[in-house]
């Protein structure tokens, strides 16, 4: 029996999503963890994409294959009992067993989070990146709508990627204010390794008055020298994963 799952977590102490030999916390790990101690077998548990180390999520999914018949609502119950108090099950169904969270995917969003201040805030350190003590907040949101479309986000990806093609096809982006916060959202097909973030340090700079141009001129040329920031992974969020069903 195939079982999806859609998880809200805390990343800050975790070293991203997928289970590493020398790295023991990470978000997978815990959960397989929980699984096991339900099911009493190892249960390889399949998520949507990998978060890095720091990122958070409103609305991860996973899918896990359970010999174990439990309902959903005795499954998503058992699960939050054994998981720690920073991962939660907010969603548990039964699934064709041809489901497959990473595979199937079509659509994420994922959010980032500045915040405004004349002084930093130690309580929100790991929640939101400090953007000074204001931010062209139109300038931002102008820029943004830059990488709507498909293109070659070439750019905008960190080395180390294992991805065949760099482009990509972004269906919305938009940057609006919240209060004293300003809110980075991003609908795409799919994300390069640190895409979302460097999208998010070149918004920085425009919010700053650095221009929107260097953005428009990263993505026609390339260069991943234009936009040579990597915004901190600590107010990044993966908001939600879309399927065909959905």
């Amino acid at each position: 029996m195939r079982y999806k799952i859609t998880l809200e977590y805390d990343g800050a102490r975790y070293h991203g999503w997928q289970k590493q030999p020398r790295e023991p916390l990470t978000v997978q790990e815990t959960v397989e963890n929980a699984l096991e101690r339900i099911t009493a077998v190892s249960v390889k548990v399949t998520a949507s994409g990998r978060t890095d180390e720091g990122v958070h999520a409103l609305g991860q999914t996973a899918h896990f294959d359970c010999d174990k018949a439990l309902t959903v609502e005795r499954m998503k119950a058992a699960l939050n009992h054994w998981l720690p108090e920073d991962i939660r099950v907010k969603a548990c169904e039964i699934v064709s067993d041809t489901f497959d969270a990473r595979k199937s995917a079509k659509r994420k969003t994922y959010v980032y989070r500045f915040y405004t201040a004349e002084t930093e805030s130690p309580l929100r350190r790991t929640r939101e990146c400090y953007g000074g003590a204001s931010l062209d907040v139109a300038a931002m949101d102008s820029a943004a709508r830059s990488f709507v479309g498909t293109h070659d986000f070439a750019a905008f990806m960190s080395s180390g990627s294992s991805a065949k093609t760099s482009v990509r096809t972004v269906y919305a982006a938009s940057v609006v204010k919240d209060g004293d916060s300003v809110v980075f959202s991003v609908t795409g097909n799919g994300f390069l390794y640190n895409m979302v973030r460097i999208m998010a340090g070149a918004l920085l700079k425009a919010g700053r008055g650095d221009g929107a141009e260097r953005i428009k001129n990263a993505l026609e040329s390339g260069d991943r020298r234009l936009v040579p920031d990597i915004a901190p992974s600590c107010a990044l969020y993966l908001e939600k994963v879309e399927y065909e069903s959905d």
